[in-house]
């Protein structure tokens, strides 16, 4: 069975009052958890276990997560802030001799199938990228003709080093990330410690991927998701009630809330067993009730 270490340490800070207190990856979208449609997504391709890299402030919430899941399912969690790599490094001796890690709040709309694929015949570590139309506003990954990430570039200032970046999904080797133990240390990030140290060895590779990724972490972003070619807005079906004299637009409304007469509502998210009043405008706003 293949082994996934999912990263759902993330708070979502840019989204509250939406996800005060709440583990990103618990948020929904239309209605689903992103943490569900990850594990529904990779599911449907082959036998995962997965393990979930948790911080201890949430260890409430995703307890109950894993009481009420059908999944293999296991649960990690940190004591402190370790960043990305952190977990893994400070357990590597107990990790498996290869595995997946992914951040666990992304939303993936690629070719997963031939990601694993390449992974499966590729010798040492991956690393999933895609392609951006303006790579000045990320990291990019500079490689060569067989692939191998030579190394990291950050926010380039035009595309002399390609447009190809990070999608969030990697392959490893715990047989490559021993080869450059000695140099990491915690706090560590798969970013800016782990990679660049594996590129200069040459044990990076990267397989670019068809399709595009999208990180829910903003109140746009977020908006994004739930909305749909031809919707305006996205209403839950459980439990709301709208005025008809209510105007909502690109907008997001959870479970169990009233919208009353003559209120605006636009660029916005309605958090869950909110009431807004007559009257009422809102734009480009969180709203939670309490």
């Amino acid at each position: 069975m293949n082994e996934i270490y999912l990263l759902v340490g993330g708070e979502a800070t840019r989204l509250q009052p939406l996800s005060s207190g709440i583990p990103k990856a618990l948020l929904t979208i239309r209605g689903e958890r992103i943490i569900d449609k990850i594990i529904k997504q990779f599911s449907n391709l082959e036998n995962f276990n997965f393990n979930l890299i948790c911080s201890i402030k949430h260890e409430e919430h995703w307890i109950s997560y894993k009481t009420n899941h059908n999944n293999n399912i296991n649960l990690h969690f940190e004591k402190s802030k370790l960043d990305t790599a952190g977990y893994i490094i400070e357990n590597l001796d107990s990790m498996p001799d290869r595995f997946y890690c992914m951040n666990g709040d992304l939303l993936l709309n690629v070719d997963l199938p031939n990601f694993i694929n390449a992974s499966s015949q590729c010798s040492n570590s991956l690393i999933g990228s895609f392609e951006v139309e303006d790579p000045t506003r990320y990291g990019v990954l500079e490689i060569d003709q067989d692939s191998k990430v030579t190394q990291f570039i950050e926010k380039p200032k035009d595309k002399s080093y390609g447009n190809k970046i990070s999608l969030g999904l990697y392959h490893l080797y715990k047989k490559d990330i021993l080869s450059i133990n000695k140099n990491l240390e915690i706090p560590c990030s798969f970013e800016r410690q782990v990679f660049p140290a594996l590129s200069k060895t040459g044990l990076l590779s990267t397989y670019t991927v068809k399709g595009d990724m999208l990180d829910v972490g903003t109140l746009e972003s977020y908006i994004s998701a739930h909305i749909v070619e031809g919707e305006e807005n996205w209403v839950s079906p459980n439990n709301v009630q709208v005025s008809e004299s209510a105007i909502v637009k690109n907008s997001v409304i959870l479970d169990n809330c009233i919208i009353e007469d003559n209120v605006t509502i636009s660029d916005s998210i309605i958090s869950s067993d909110s009431t807004i009043t007559t009257g009422t405008i809102i734009n480009k706003e969180i709203i939670r009730k309490d």
